[in-house]
């Protein structure tokens, strides 16, 4: 949905989906949203290295899979759950230096820790040069993954963001000149 809101404002988007049947339903909305021009669509999950990772998704549901098993039922631990290999991709391999990015919205169950390393390039431009960042940190998908809250704010302290707000599950974060 943020990928659609943000091309239908004119923005270039760059958009990461492991999950197959997600993917079909983003080039459909691609396709139909006439914003192929500004959609660029990764096969791929962003991470902190080029590689492979193993994904689980929940049969019968396309909004909760996550590199954890354990993320992926954290919600709905009734259902039977498949796991299967995705490529991943730092961000930094693939933003040039020369693009300027002005949001980077990551909710990935738990993997945004990961996430937010394969761009410590791009998070660490100075000032307004650096993206605005809204991530998910949800402690419980975090440790899920390995992770935590607050290994994710050392992080992004360690790049130069020292404001962040919580909204709900969301940290909204942002460099100050």
């Amino acid at each position: 949905m943020a990928s659609f809101a943000a091309s239908a404002m004119g923005f270039r988007v760059l958009a990461f989906e492991p999950v197959f049947e997600n993917l079909q339903r983003i080039c459909e909305g691609v396709y139909f949203n006439r914003v192929a021009d500004l959609v660029t669509v990764f096969e791929a999950a962003a991470s902190d290295r080029v590689g492979n990772i193993t994904v689980h998704k929940l049969v019968g549901r396309l909004d909760n899979s996550a590199i954890s098993a354990t993320g992926a039922k954290l919600a709905f631990k009734s259902n039977e759950e498949i796991a299967f290999k995705v490529r991943t991709v730092p961000l930094d391999e693939v933003i040039p230096k020369s693009e300027r990015v002005l949001l980077l919205k990551i909710d990935v169950q738990g993997w945004e820790y990961h996430v937010l390393k394969g761009a410590s390039k791009l998070l660490s431009r100075k000032g307004s040069q650096a993206p605005y960042l809204i991530y998910e940190e949800d402690e419980c998908l975090l440790q899920a993954s390995n992770s935590s809250a607050k290994e994710i704010r050392d992080f992004l302290h360690s790049v130069g963001y020292h404001d962040c707000t919580q909204h709900g599950t969301d940290a909204h974060c942002i460099k100050k000149d």
